[in-house]
């Protein structure tokens, strides 16, 4: 109990013998323990502590201050305890690392620092990177040792947890997913690391005819609702032209749904209404039209400069119902991650991830990404694996095409051993680190930058064919229409003729 929350004041008749009977070996550097011992007027109090025994740390006493019956307590440390205890003293602190991209022949140490291959182990060389700032701040040395890969120790509680229960290492600088069922194995010092796992995929412009995209830039209701109005343009206008000496009814409805028609598609009218009434009505139908064809261009102009055009959302139960082939990165943790009770994990697992067989589940990571850039191909993977090789293999218009559905995001631990020493002084360290901006710094030198867009990538964007080509069948079907109801006309004509 010579922990944080646990406050000790112990009377003594003599600070020599007081100490001799006090086992420091779970002392830390923030324990508080004072030791009275009588004087002349009243006590003399004594802050006793050892910053860890196990590390060959020796027992410290420094004069806490006085207690006289009369005056009172007088306190002369009033220094706080993290600031007088922060010289380590050149202690040495045993640091595990896990890698996995290390040669044999490079010095780990010069290995957490290079810079040239940050892509591998980035989240180790960030942490380490973190480290040296604190053990310049505490005064410390750091004694690096590999853990043995996961197939050789721990079982299920991975091979750090190991190390810690078997007190070969007193931090771990690989950071690592905060779970209730690790408390038992470590301490946790901060949230050091954001990770994002997600599915990786080109979202290509489709090459199928799609007539819809010409409805699509207003809603079905506003289609309706034109329709609608023009029928009741139309029914106007017959009123309105019958009281311009339009007698023939048959006529007089063939002018008023060519006029309705023509003046929505911008076209000249059939005829020009000579009273006031009829010009009236004539000129709110052209200013309704020019309305609704600007709203329909813009919306199709800013949907093209957008290219918004086929989108996905971020969402699992999207990918799960589209024609996209899955395939993962092989890693330990992302059996795990399917498991989760989350609505939209549950419904991709089970819709999706179930119905594909074992041998296309898993893909290395070069021959996932490569099949993304050949489209039609969804990957997951670590945005830390993924991006720097986007960047070196492909082309610019790819990357703009690239979309992501993320299955996971969250914040790696930095992890201590349990009942550490150290643990205290790291988390004060850490967010000193963090409230100076270093760790910022070195999470931007670190991690791997999302590979960039221009802008104008996909504005000046050329129509293809295939998205022009319902406009261009609309046409046909028209002009063969009209000709087959001229022949029609002509057939009558040539009949009644003869009659």
């Amino acid at each position: 109990m010579y922990d944080e929350s646990h406050k000790w004041l112990i009377i003594g008749h003599n600070l020599k013998e007081s100490l001799k009977i006090i086992d420091d070996s779970t002392f830390n550097i923030a324990t508080d323990v004072i030791i009275a011992e009588p004087s002349t007027r009243g006590y003399v109090l004594y802050d006793v502590y050892n910053l860890c025994k196990d590390h060959n740390g020796s027992l410290q006493t420094v004069l806490f201050g006085t207690w006289h019956k009369e005056t009172g307590l007088y306190v002369t440390l009033v220094k706080h305890k993290f600031s007088r205890r922060a010289n380590l003293q050149g202690m040495t602190l045993n640091v595990g690392v896990l890698v996995n991209h290390k040669l044999p022949n490079i010095p780990i140490e010069k290995y957490l620092l290079d810079y040239n291959k940050k892509s591998k182990d980035s989240h180790s060389k960030f942490m380490y990177a973190i480290l040296i700032h604190i053990a310049e701040l505490y005064n410390f040395t750091m004694n690096i040792t590999e853990i043995d890969p996961w197939q050789k120790r721990g079982g299920n509680r991975g091979p750090v947890f190991a190390a810690f229960e078997e007190g070969l290492i007193d931090i771990c600088v690989n950071p690592t997913m905060i779970i209730t069922e690790r408390l038992n194995y470590g301490d946790i010092i901060a949230p050091v690391w954001p990770v994002r796992t997600c599915f990786l995929f080109r979202m290509i412009s489709s090459t199928q005819l799609r007539a819809t995209q010409f409805i699509r830039p207003l809603a079905i209701r506003v289609w309706y609702a034109m329709l609608i109005i023009v029928a009741l343009t139309a029914v106007i206008l017959l009123i309105v032209l019958r009281k311009e000496g339009f007698h023939d009814f048959i006529e007089l409805c063939g002018i008023s749904i060519l006029s309705s028609m023509g003046a929505l598609s911008q076209q000249a009218s059939a005829v020009i209404p000579y009273g006031v009434a009829g010009r009236i009505a004539f000129l709110h139908i052209m200013f309704f039209s020019l309305l609704i064809f600007n709203y329909y261009s813009a919306s199709m102009v800013s949907n093209r400069l957008k290219n918004i055009g086929d989108k996905m959302n971020d969402s699992l139960i999207s990918l799960a119902n589209s024609n996209f082939k899955i395939a993962m990165e092989p890693t330990q943790y992302i059996k795990s991650l399917l498991q989760e009770p989350n609505l939209e994990v549950r419904y991709f697992y089970q819709n999706r991830w179930l119905k594909l067989s074992e041998s296309t589940r898993h893909l290395s990571i070069e021959e996932g990404l490569n099949r993304v850039a050949q489209g039609g191909f969804a990957y997951h993977t670590l945005t830390e694996s993924a991006y720097p090789y986007i960047e070196k293999t492909f082309e610019t218009r790819m990357i703009c095409e690239l979309m992501e559905v993320h299955l996971l995001r969250t914040t790696l631990g930095l992890w201590s051993r349990q009942n550490s020493p150290f643990t205290e002084i790291l988390r004060t360290g850490f967010t000193k680190m963090n409230n100076a901006g270093l760790r910022d710094r070195e999470l931007k030198r670190w991690s791997a930058r999302k590979p960039r867009c221009p802008s104008n990538i996909l504005i000046a964007e050329a129509i293809s064919i295939q998205e022009a080509a319902p406009v261009l069948l609309f046409l046909i079907v028209g002009m063969v229409l009209s000709l087959c109801v001229c022949a029609i006309e002509n057939i009558i004509f040539w009949f009644w003729s003869k009659r």
